[in-house]
């Protein structure tokens, strides 16, 4: 049973591959066939064959090589395709030529079909020998050359009669045929008569169209006059562009965060148009506001959507604007901004670590203070000290690295006796950060009559000390 489902799959695959690989042809034929003369003015009808879904031009040369006709139509199914019109100048050999381009690879088909337009005479007016239509040119052009689906171009048609005598050609309504090929198949606008008088250029239609939605890429459009005197064919060519149209939406990002810190604006981009786009995401901050990368560039396919990450990390405190703008093609699609508030956490700690020593009145101490900055960034630190009857010496400010310390000591003076109650603030960028107090008593000193009495005694006994040692010996 195992061998038969291998054998299955494996010519399963192998048929698959086939399919895949097959090649593609196109071929051009007219009927009843070509290599054969044809009437100039008379109706032909052809078909082309194609393989599978295909781009098709068509154009016809003559035996010089210029190029006379133009023709571009996708076929979306592979088989048989009709198309008929009318032999046109010049006289002589016409070579018509195809190239079919399949829509899924690429792969390229030619093919041809030569046949031969005849005669001189045929393109005369019929009763009129001296009235020859190739003294007509008959001319196609259009208001622009490029457009987008849903814009509106117009089809100029003008005659130049240089035919002479009472040679007038009057081009009869219905006979004029536009063929808009993928733009919007066939139509006849003209409805009614209009006489081109010898040496005259006359305007025959002016036509306006809506360009459908359709694949960017370059459109003819024929147009077919074809009476009992006359038969003129010419051509004109627009290249259809497909608009880019995208827009940006901002679905994330830290309205607050702290410096250094790392943050991320995340941004959705959709592609609107009806084709795959190239779109670029510019963004624009501040000097304070370091971005990893200000430019993003994105293909999307046609109606989709991408997110892009735009990474930034803050170096100063403060309240930010960081702006987003989406591009392609040189064009703005959208802009946006939005508001980042950084912040910058300090903290502080005071402690004594050697309360000021007791003195007396006038006499300077000495109270050792550490500093711990318990927050992560570097910080200046200012220290104040009050205290009534006590100078004081100015604090510095202090430089405190992230998580270290620093100790201080600070000189006091009593200018008064008794306890001094002395309250220590330490403040970063104006706040509190911590506070601690100390206490020392001034003692009042003796006066100096006091300390000479002492000195004097002091003195007499040493002496007395001094006598009784001597006479003991």
């Amino acid at each position: 049973m195992k061998k038969y489902v291998v054998l299955a799959l494996l010519l399963l695959v192998v048929s698959s591959n086939a399919v895949v690989s097959q090649p593609f042809t196109a071929t051009v034929a007219l009927f009843p066939g070509c290599g054969l003369q044809y009437w100039y003015g008379q109706e032909v009808c052809g078909e082309i064959v194609v393989s599978d879904d295909a781009w098709v031009t068509r154009w016809v040369e003559d035996q010089y090589g210029n190029i006379w006709y133009h023709w571009g139509t996708r076929y979306y199914t592979a088989g048989v395709h009709h198309f008929c019109g009318y032999m046109g100048l010049p006289i002589g050999v016409h070579v018509m030529n195809i190239e079919a381009q399949r829509i899924s690879d690429g792969a390229i088909a030619t093919d041809q079909c030569q046949y031969t337009v005849c005669c001189v005479s045929s393109i005369w007016i019929p009763g009129r020998p001296s009235c020859n239509c190739e003294d007509v040119t008959f001319s196609v052009d259009i208001d622009k050359r490029e457009g987008s689906p849903g814009d509106y171009i117009t089809v100029v048609v003008t005659a130049t009669n240089d035919m002479g005598g009472d040679c007038n050609k009057k081009f009869d309504a219905g006979h004029l045929e536009i063929d808009w090929g993928i733009l919007g198949g066939n139509t006849s606008p003209l409805e009614k008569d209009v006489l081109v008088r010898p040496g005259d250029t006359k305007t025959i239609l002016e036509e306006t169209h809506l360009i459908p939605l359709i694949p960017e890429g370059d459109y003819n459009v024929v147009v077919y006059y074809s009476d009992s005197e006359c038969t003129w064919i010419d051509y004109t060519m627009i290249s259809v562009v497909l608009t880019t149209e995208g827009s940006l939406e901002v679905l994330s990002y830290p309205d607050i965060m702290n410096v250094d810190e790392k943050g991320r604006v995340r941004v959705l981009v959709r592609n609107k148009s009806q084709k795959e786009a190239e779109f670029t995401l510019v963004a624009s901050a501040p000097s304070e506001i370091h971005l990893l990368q200000n430019r993003y560039t994105v293909t999307i396919p046609r109606a989709g959507y991408t997110q892009i990450d735009v990474a930034f990390q803050p170096e100063e405190r403060g309240t930010y604007s960081l702006e987003l703008e989406l591009t392609s093609e040189g064009q703005s699609l959208g802009h946006t901004v939005v508001s980042i508030q950084v912040e910058k956490p300090i903290s502080g700690q005071l402690e004594v670590i050697h309360p000021p020593d007791d003195v007396s009145k006038t006499e300077s101490t000495v109270a050792v203070l550490r500093i711990t900055n318990t927050g992560q960034y570097d910080t200046d630190y200012r220290l104040t000290a009050s205290a009534e009857n006590v100078e004081i010496q100015p604090i510095s400010d202090f430089f405190v690295p992230g998580s270290q310390n620093r100790e201080v000591q600070i000189y006091m003076t009593p200018l008064a006796e008794g306890v001094h109650q002395v309250t220590f603030q330490l403040l970063a960028e104006d706040h509190l950060m911590d506070s601690a107090s100390v206490a020392f008593e001034t003692t009042k000193s003796p006066p100096l009559l006091m300390i000479g009495g002492i000195v004097t005694v002091v003195v007499v006994l040493v002496g007395i000390a001094l006598m009784y040692y001597a006479l003991r010996r």
